[in-house]
């Protein structure tokens, strides 16, 4: 299983969905980074290293155990990828992620914080998911709503073997 990070906006939304990722067992993250969290200051060698300090302490040292591997042409590697494509939406026609069977080569890929996916991407997507709403609240957090999949997904996934 991996996952692909839609431009997220917030470093620490960024950074707490690399620190499940590494929780769950993951050693990649794909990244499309159009909004350059990934980039390091260029100020000074000060900077780059405080950064890279920050990196590791909003990550809880797992930013050492993850490759990010950042995505340029987002719609050749969604197009090309060799498993299922599975977004997280807030879609009428989404299936319930309780009820949805993951499999170990699947893609999962969250939107960012603000608008989600665009529908440039949603046409490649071959399966999306929910979590379902007990409360008024709409929508979660991208990184609490990263955790929840990654839990449910390693669990469907586990079922299996």
């Amino acid at each position: 299983m991996n996952v692909l990070l839609y431009a997220p906006q917030y470093r620490p939304n960024l950074s707490s969905m690399i620190r499940s990722a590494e929780f769950y067992g993951l050693n990649k993250v794909y990244i499309y980074d159009s909004n350059q969290l990934m980039l390091p200051p260029t100020q000074s060698k000060k900077a780059r290293a405080e950064m890279a300090h920050m990196a590791r302490v909003w990550t809880a040292g797992a930013i050492e155990f993850v490759d990010i591997i950042k995505i340029e042409d987002l719609t050749a590697f969604i197009s090309n990828y060799p498993g299922r494509k599975i977004a997280t939406l807030l879609d009428k026609e989404a299936e319930h992620l309780n009820n949805f069977d993951f499999e170990s080569d699947d893609l999962i890929i969250f939107g960012n914080e603000k608008d989600g996916l665009p529908e440039t991407l949603t046409t490649l997507i071959e399966h999306n998911v929910y979590i379902p709403a007990l409360g008024q609240t709409p929508c979660l957090n991208v990184a609490v709503t990263f955790g929840i999949v990654m839990h449910q997904a390693l669990k469907s996934i586990d079922k299996k073997l």
